[in-house]
């Protein structure tokens, strides 16, 4: 029986911002100001060893508004400075040895975290698993359509969500500390649980439409491998390339 090993993501990274970022900033060659208001009252800033705070006095009206077309922040304390943060922590995911007779498990985490933003995606930008011996290439079979773990069938797939078959692993998307202050969640095609695909460009998470990116969600990547009899045994191997990109 013909085995082979597969070594499913050294995850990497890549950032993209979307246009149409503005501050509410005002400058020259001779000054700059930020947050500027008119009106009485303003911002003040009292500290001591022990505490921090920013308070105001004379707004008449605080808080985010927006439409499909702008956002617009109110009162004396607004933020100006969007980030988007996407941060791998697991590095390799090691599938260990594949072989017909059931499949292999693995699962990566890495998080988002913005600011300011009107909301992102993450898509996957990698080819699957390959292996290259003798200057012929064998590349696993991804699920192009959602489906189950299949063993005796080439596939490769992935899913965001906590699963119970072929195992036991994964997590659901989690945002920090709740959904009060995150709403990151799976794209559709890799939200079902023990269900998996796998296309090169899709998005795999987002946030949903009509809410911010704002916050923190952590993310699990579940990965699936199966092999048939006549699968090229060697090493197979997939760097996994994430873009988030974020609309502000």
């Amino acid at each position: 029986m013909k085995r082979l090993s597969l070594f499913a993501g050294i995850l990497s990274l890549i950032l993209v911002l979307g246009t149409g970022v503005s501050l509410a900033q005002y400058n020259s060659s001779n000054y700059k100001a930020n947050e500027v208001f008119f009106g009485t009252g303003g911002d003040n800033n009292q500290s001591s060893a022990n505490y921090s705070a920013n308070v105001s006095a004379g707004a008449l009206g605080v808080g985010r508004t927006s439409s499909t077309n702008y956002q617009a922040y109110s009162g004396f304390l607004t933020p100006n400075e969007p980030f988007l943060e996407l941060s791998i922590d697991t590095s390799l995911v090691d599938l260990g040895v594949v072989d017909p007779s059931a499949a292999s498990t693995g699962q990566a985490d890495f998080h988002i975290r913005a600011y300011i933003d009107s909301g992102y995606t993450i898509q996957t930008i990698s080819p699957p698993p390959s292996y290259t011996s003798g200057g012929l290439t064998h590349t696993l079979t991804a699920m192009s359509t959602l489906g189950s773990s299949s063993p005796g069938t080439e596939q490769f797939g992935i899913n965001l969500v906590h699963n119970t078959s072929p195992a036991n692993f994964g997590n659901n998307p989690s945002p920090q500390p709740n959904g009060t202050f995150a709403t990151g969640v799976a794209a559709t095609g890799y939200n079902t649980t023990n269900q998996y695909k796998y296309n090169i460009g899709d998005t795999i998470a987002q946030t949903p439409v009509g809410s911010s990116g704002w916050g923190q969600t952590n993310y699990t990547i579940s990965y699936i491998a199966n092999v048939k009899v006549l699968t090229p045994a060697g090493s197979y191997s997939m760097t996994q390339d994430l873009v988030a990109v974020a609309t502000y």
